[in-house]
């Protein structure tokens, strides 16, 4: 579960920025609240605001942050993505925080790093019970090259993660929870004290799901298991697309187009590592999606040939429709179908939900991810420029946000901080003005006195 997000000196948040999930006084709607410890906290989340205010850059910086975690690595891209509204946030520390629950437990962790650079300054991971007291699982400086490592271990397990620790001590291009979860298939086995560390990196690879604009939710693997395209299916039809079944086809290496040649190459390689890595696997599946292909690689150890099946989308009218064929707005239902569908515990961070879709589907959607939260421990963070969603009969007031430009930087705040009643409309107050986070227009053709 994702507590809290903080940001400084990444993109157009050239300031410490705090975007959190914590209730606030609002009693509506209990059941998209879950107790921590003594903490309620909230499973939905929407972020308003005017284009270029920031609010894909917060995802980005989410997105940023899951990539060097997963990664070790900060991405090779990053060297121009500090803030830079200022010539000296180029010598300035990036500052990349979560607070997040795992086993009913708060634990921050974060980094520092200077982007221009490609260089990490400090990491942490730190226990917190959410009354002030901490205690520091391990704090990196990597200036000084020290590690504090204040875990209370045995003392075999101390010595181990001692030992991985001044191995980085010099490194200030890999992260320590990604070092420690890379290579080491055993090492949680042979040392389970250590075992928080791997399961700090899992959230991040398993759990936390922050897409960028325009990409896809998830990697669609559902689509590989036969028994869920009828329940995919089912769930299409329900938003008015068509669609009343999905079938896959065998289809022969001839028939795939020419740029999707070289993917199965890359496919047949994929495999054949996996095979090689694991003797314990019989079977491979693969998914492969762009924009107009929808495509199933599967390959059994004992057999020499890749079977290729591309996924067709069956309608009303008895047709078949491959998903280049289909609207953008069905393509988009597909992916956010993935949430309503998903019942382990999982963080979805959506850009642009309403993106193709009508304001009235917008609202539907909204409406079933809400009931399908109360039935399952997921979280759902959206932006959005739907003001039909900014109804208090929809959404609590905590779980409406704004991010606004203020001096060429971005800055968040909640509708919490205003005061307001419950019969207002906010959606009007919103585009009033009341709140910021509108685009302000200025006259394109001002008339001549």
């Amino acid at each position: 579960m994702l507590v809290q997000f903080i940001v400084d000196n990444y993109l157009s948040f050239g300031s410490r920025q705090e975007f959190n999930l914590f209730v606030g006084k609002t009693r509506a709607h209990q059941g998209r609240v879950t107790q921590v410890q003594d903490k309620n906290i909230l499973k939905f989340a929407a972020l308003f605001g005017a284009n270029a205010s920031g609010k894909t850059n917060l995802i980005k910086a989410m997105a940023f942050m899951d990539y060097a975690i997963e990664r070790g690595k900060l991405p090779k891209s990053c060297f121009q993505s500090y803030c830079r509204t200022h010539e000296t946030n180029a010598k300035r520390n990036s500052y990349f925080e979560t607070i997040i629950v795992i086993n009913n437990i708060f634990y921050s962790y974060g980094f520092e790093a200077i982007l221009s650079e490609g260089s990490f300054k400090s990491e942490w991971l730190i226990q917190l019970d959410m009354h002030g007291d901490e205690k520091p699982i391990f704090v990196r400086d990597l200036v000084s090259g020290k590690t504090e490592i204040e875990w209370a271990l045995p003392a075999p397990s101390k010595q181990r993660f001692t030992m991985y620790a001044d191995d980085l001590r010099n490194d200030q291009s890999t992260l320590l929870l990604s070092m420690m979860n890379t290579g080491k298939k055993e090492l949680y086995k042979d040392f389970p004290d250590l075992a928080l560390l791997g399961e700090v990196f899992k959230w991040y690879s398993n759990s936390f799901n922050a897409s960028k604009p325009f990409e896809p939710i998830t990697s669609g693997d559902r689509y590989l298991i036969d028994e869920k395209l009828e329940e995919l299916a089912s769930l299409l039809k329900k938003f008015d697309t068509d669609i009343q079944g999905i079938v896959k086809r065998e289809i022969q290496n001839v028939d795939l187009l020419p740029h999707l040649n070289q993917a199965l190459e890359n496919a047949k390689q994929e495999i054949q590592h996996i095979f090689a890595k694991d003797d314990k696997v019989k079977e491979v599946a693969m998914i492969l999606r762009d924009a107009d292909s929808f495509i199933c690689f599967t390959q059994k150890r004992d057999e020499e040939d890749i079977k290729i099946k591309k996924l067709f989308f069956e309608h009303s009218d008895g047709q078949m429709y491959s998903i280049g064929e289909e609207s953008d707005g069905t393509i988009r239902i597909m992916d956010l179908a993935e949430i309503l569908l998903a019942t382990e515990p999982k963080v979805f961070v959506i850009d642009e939900l309403d993106r193709c879709l009508h304001p009235q589907l917008s609202y539907r959607f909204v409406q079933s991810v809400l009931a399908h939260l109360e039935k399952y421990p997921i979280q759902v963070i959206v932006t959005s420029h739907e003001s039909r969603l900014l109804d208090l009969d929809l959404l609590r007031r905590d779980e409406i946000w704004f991010v606004e430009k203020r001096k060429s930087e971005s800055i968040l705040y909640s509708l919490e901080e205003f005061n307001e009643r419950n019969d207002r409309k906010i959606d009007k107050a919103y585009l009033d003005g009341r709140y910021g986070g509108v685009p302000l227009f200025e006259t394109l053709f001002p008339s001549e006195e």
